[in-house]
């Protein structure tokens, strides 16, 4: 068999160098090919340049698997000359004579003020913190791009150090290339207070990394937990996977026995500064994990619960665990002892919906009459029967079941046995999971449901295919209710519903006290909401036997005070 050797490609009568980035370092680089022109229309020149090019690369990719370093106050203050004339050499010849940037980084530095002019003080100072996050995010591409360019991968406090000198260098470079763009071109002072700078592509080469990698021990870990008889479903899978690089990302592809406590408390700050659905959010959406961090520092975000932060905590340091058992030499695990303290009780974190807040939920013109399946949050006379976004705050309500529970169903969960209709929460399905165990159970489906037509609804859904809910995708984390959750807490702020302690899980509080208020009994209520009771399958049996006896139940449940007649009368229905 003859190799293909790479070539450069012609387009458009220029010849241009493509390459695919290796999968190791597409989180480092941020793409997945390397694509740029040779400026060439010669055949021959273009050889020649394409095979410079690309040793110049494998050389850059190889440097930046060495992992992490750190930096001397000497050579951050280097790097920063280095970044400082290449951004005076690159306006040398033709020296732009806007003023602005620079004005940003001497009122960033103190030594420019702003005077703001109107009456909107407010809007003005909006207006000034947006130009200032632009510019943080400028110069972090600046570094960046520096760092990649040279093949050099920094751990934190280096990075923390090149930023801050960089952005000192900066200042001093737009004050140089202002005053050329005004014809003074005289020798430069500022140049000559930078040490001399050493590229590392000049530099001895580094011994490899002695023993496994991040990279290396991650791809090993997700490759044992998703085998056949593994431990994770495929959402769990994706969440610890994308955390553990995105620590990755955060402290660079270091050797495991250089990791150190700093590392994990680096990840654990990146973690308290995101908001919440943090690739949700305006602004953060397709930021790498390292960008969305520098953004959420210098910008007025709510931050993620503490609650949050530990469950990601708690996903990398399940790979630290696992890695112990697995390699010599490795430090105890960084993450131990790293969890905030929450000192509120699951039930303390979100309140139960009061009657008025469920009246207000089911008065809206979602359930009442909006404009359309687009517009459901404005009044009309559709009724979005046909949607998930009115039959899974219904199934809340009547479940008690979680946002995922309900939305991962497949129309197949709709089962009938013993002539009872009831929801069949598994994680049998290929991408469903459950919290726990116990939380695999069987509901009866409450007759208010079914005299709203959920029957129908479910047997239209089995002809269009699969899932009972495609209206809702599954999120890049693996869950089902990532992309759904920040759509309804939109609808409770809309219909002034929302608190911080209001959100859809609310409902699953709501059920339990419905639940206690008609009377079912508290093994019954924990079978339903899937908490764990030893004891249910002994006394009662367990199939069509204890579904019965749920189903018993489950038809006393009533909230009292509710009046869904407008709902109802929506449908056309009575009281």
């Amino acid at each position: 068999m003859v190799l293909k050797m790479a070539q450069p490609i012609k387009r458009g009568g220029i010849y241009w160098l493509r390459k695919k980035v290796p999968d190791d370092l597409r989180s480092i680089l941020d793409k997945r090919e390397e694509k740029f022109s040779l400026r060439t229309r010669d055949p021959a020149e273009a050889k020649i340049l394409f095979a410079k090019a690309l040793a110049e690369i494998e050389e850059r990719w190889g440097r930046l698997r060495q992992g992490v370093r750190s930096l001397s106050h000497k050579e951050a203050v280097a790097m920063a000359g280095e970044i400082y004339r290449r951004m005076v050499a690159e306006e040398e010849d033709n020296p732009s004579k806007n003023i602005s940037d620079l004005l940003l980084d001497q009122y960033a530095f103190g030594s420019a003020k702003v005077t703001h002019l109107g009456s909107n003080k407010e809007g003005s100072v909006n207006m000034m913190e947006r130009l200032m996050e632009k510019r943080q995010s400028r110069i972090s591409d600046r570094i960046d791009k520096f760092l990649i360019d040279e093949g050099s991968r920094l751990d934190a406090a280096g990075r923390a150090a090149l930023q801050k000198h960089a952005e000192q260098a900066i200042l001093k470079a737009r004050e140089r290339t202002f005053k050329m763009s005004q014809g003074d071109y005289s020798p430069d002072p500022a140049a000559a207070t930078f040490p001399a700078y050493q590229s590392p592509a000049n530099a001895a080469a580094l011994p490899p990394p002695s023993g496994p990698t991040l990279t290396t021990a991650i791809e090993a870990w997700v490759k044992e937990k998703t085998r056949e008889d593994g431990d994770w479903v495929d959402s769990s899978a994706g969440q610890n996977e994308l955390w553990a690089r995105r620590f990755m990302e955060l402290v660079g592809d270091k050797p495991l026995k250089d990791c150190a406590k700093v590392d994990a408390r680096a990840f654990k700050e990146a973690l308290m500064s995101l908001p919440p659905n943090y690739m949700q959010k305006e602004g953060f959406k397709g930021l790498s994990f390292k960008k969305a961090v520098e953004k959420a520092r210098t910008a007025k975000v709510e931050s993620m619960s503490d609650s949050n932060v530990n469950k990601v905590l708690g996903f990398v340091r399940a790979f630290w665990n696992w890695s112990e058992g697995q390699y010599d030499d490795i430090p105890s695990n960084p993450f131990r002892g790293m969890n905030l303290r929450v000192k509120a009780k699951a039930r303390d974190e979100r309140f139960p919906f009061s009657m008025p807040q469920l009246q207000k939920i089911f008065d809206a013109p979602l359930f009442t009459g909006c404009q359309s399946p687009k517009s459901w949050l404005e009044a009309g006379d559709h009724i979005p029967v046909d949607q998930g976004i009115y039959w899974v705050p219904l199934i809340g309500l009547y479940t008690g079941a979680r946002a995922g529970e309900i939305i991962q169903l497949l129309a197949d969960d709709i089962k009938e046995e013993g002539g009872i209709l009831h929801f069949n929460i598994t994680d049998d399905g290929e991408e469903q999971n459950v919290k726990t165990d116990s939380s695999i159970r069987m509901i009866p489906v409450h007759p208010v449901l079914k005299k709203l037509g959920f029957e129908k609804f479910v047997a239209v859904q089995r002809k269009k295919g699969a899932r009972l809910f495609p209206d809702f995708p599954k999120a890049a984390d693996g869950y089902y209710s990532t992309a759904y959750s920040p759509r309804f807490n939109r609808f409770l702020k809309k219909i002034g519903v929302k608190t911080d302690k209001h959100t859809f899980h609310s409902f699953r509080h709501s059920f339990e006290d419905g639940c206690k208020n008609s009377r079912i009994p508290l093994e019954f209520i924990n079978a339903l909401q899937g908490h764990s009771d030893g004891g249910m399958a002994a006394r009662y049996g367990s199939g069509v036997v204890l579904l019965r006896l749920l189903n018993e139940e489950m038809e006393k449940l009533h909230y009292e005070g509710m009046d869904f007649s407008r709902m109802f009368a929506a449908r056309g229905l009575s009281a």
